[in-house]
C-alpha cells in the first residue's frame, strides 16, 4: 500500500504512550495512587473485558459502563456493598452468558 509499515507503528506507539501520560496525569490530580493499587484496578479492568466480550473494544466499553453502574447502585444502597454488586455482576454475566455480551468470533 506504500506505507512504511515502521513508521505507522511508531507514530501508533508514540500516540498510544501520549494517551496514556494524559490519561495517568488526570488519575493523579482526581485521586490518590500508590505502587500497590494495580491489582485492584486490573481486576475492574478484567470483569469489564469479560463483561463486554473477549477482544470487543465496544464490548469492553460497555462492561465497563454496567460494572461501573451496578457499582453506584450498589453504593447507593449501602457505602460496603458498591464493590460487591460489581463482582456479583460478573459472576452472573459468567454463569448466564459466559461468551461476554459482544463476543469477537472469527
Amino acid at each position: 500500500m506504500g506505507l512504511d509499515s515502521k513508521h505507522v507503528y511508531a507514530l501508533a506507539t508514540a500516540i498510544a504512550f501520549v494517551l496514556i501520560a494524559i490519561a495517568g496525569t488526570l488519575q493523579g490530580m482526581r485521586t490518590t495512587f500508590s505502587p500497590t493499587d494495580g491489582p485492584a484496578l486490573l481486576l475492574y479492568a478484567f470483569e469489564s473485558v469479560i463483561i463486554g466480550g473477549m477482544g470487543s473494544f465496544w464490548g469492553t466499553f460497555a462492561g465497563g459502563l454496567i460494572l461501573g453502574a451496578t457499582q453506584g447502585i450498589g453504593f447507593r444502597i449501602d457505602p460496603g456493598w458498591g464493590i460487591w454488586f460489581g463482582h456479583i455482576a460478573f459472576l452472573l454475566m459468567l454463569v448466564f452468558r459466559p461468551q461476554g455480551l459482544f463476543p469477537k468470533t472469527r
